[in-house]
C-alpha cells in the first residue's frame, strides 16, 4: 500500500494544481429580457444567439465558462463596479457605458428595430410625428436617446413594462394608441415563443428613428490580453466558416 501512496499524491497534487491553474471567463446574462440572444432558464441551461457563440469560442479550449445572470440594471451596476475578472458579455458602441468601452474586433450581429402596434386600429409610421399623442411602450432598462426629445416634449408618451408579454398586452388593449418599440429579431423570436398570430400585429421598420447598428461581444476593459487575443481569433474563424450564420439561423 505504502508504495502507491506517492503515486496517489502526486496524482492528486497534479490534479489539484490544474484546478487551481484552469482559466475562467465570466459570461454575464441578462435575465428573460434578452431572448434571443441570451436565452436562460435555471442555472444550468443557458442558449442565445450571444451564448451560442460564447460557447462556440471555448469549445475544446483550456478556458472554463461561468455564468452569472442577473436582471439587466443589476448586471450593469455590477460591471460598472468592476464586476467579475475576465467578464463577456455583449454590446455596441452606441450603448455607451461598460457595454462599450472594449469591444470585440468584429460585430457578431447586425440589429434593426421595429415599431409593433395593433392591427385592429393600424396606422402608417412614416415618422415620428406619427405617434403625436400616442404612447411608446419599452422594456424596462433600455433606453434610446433618439426618443428622449419627444418624450421630455411631451408630444409622445413614454410607459415600461416588465417584459415581452407585458408589452404585446398593452398594445392589444390599447390599438392605435400605443406602439412597443425593440429589436425585431427580440420581437419576432417573442412573439413565436408566446404562440401569438403575427397577423394580429402590424410591425413597421422604426430605421429612421433608431438607425440599424451592429452588436459586438463586450469584454471587461481589464481582460486578459492573451484571453482576448484568443476570444477574437476564435470569432474570426466561427465568422470566417459560416458557423456564427448558422447559429443565428437556428433561432428564426
Amino acid at each position: 500500500m505504502n508504495k502507491f501512496f506517492p503515486i496517489a499524491t502526486a496524482l492528486t497534487l497534479s490534479c489539484s494544481s490544474f484546478a487551481i491553474n484552469a482559466e475562467s471567463i465570466n459570461y454575464y446574462v441578462i435575465a428573460k429580457q434578452a431572448s434571443p440572444f441570451q436565452i436562460e432558464k435555471g442555472n444550468d441551461n443557458h442558449s442565445g444567439i450571444v451564448t451560442d457563440i460564447v460557447r462556440a469560442i471555448f469549445k475544446g479550449s483550456q478556458y472554463d465558462i461561468n455564468y452569472h445572470t442577473y436582471p439587466f440594471n443589476r448586471m450593469i451596476s455590477l460591471l460598472e463596479a468592476g464586476g467579475k475578472p475576465n467578464w463577456v458579455t455583449y454590446g455596441s458602441p452606441g450603448w455607451g457605458g461598460v457595454q462599450a468601452e472594449n469591444l470585440s474586433d468584429i460585430p457578431i450581429y447586425n440589429v434593426k428595430h421595429v415599431l409593433v402596434s395593433s392591427n385592429k386600429d393600424p396606422f402608417e409610421f412614416n415618422s415620428m410625428q406619427d405617434m403625436s399623442d400616442r404612447v411608446v411602450v419599452l422594456l424596462h432598462g433600455f433606453d434610446y436617446p433618439q426618443l428622449t426629445p419627444y418624450f421630455e416634449s411631451g408630444n409622445v408618451e413614454e410607459l415600461r413594462v416588465k417584459d415581452y408579454s407585458a408589452a404585446f398586452r398593452v398594445i392589444k388593449k390599447l390599438p392605435g394608441d400605443t406602439a412597443f418599440v425593440e429589436m425585431e429579431s427580440r420581437v419576432k423570436y417573442n412573439l413565436s415563443q408566446q404562440n401569438q398570430n403575427l397577423s394580429q400585429y402590424e410591425i413597421q421598420p422604426f430605421s429612421s428613428v433608431i438607425p440599424d447598428y451592429p452588436i459586438y461581444l463586450a469584454f471587461d476593459p481589464k481582460m486578459d490580453k492573451n484571453m482576448q487575443s484568443f476570444i477574437n481569433s476564435k470569432l474570426k474563424e466561427l465568422k470566417t466558416s459560416g458557423a456564427i450564420d448558422d447559429i443565428v439561423k437556428s433561432y428564426f
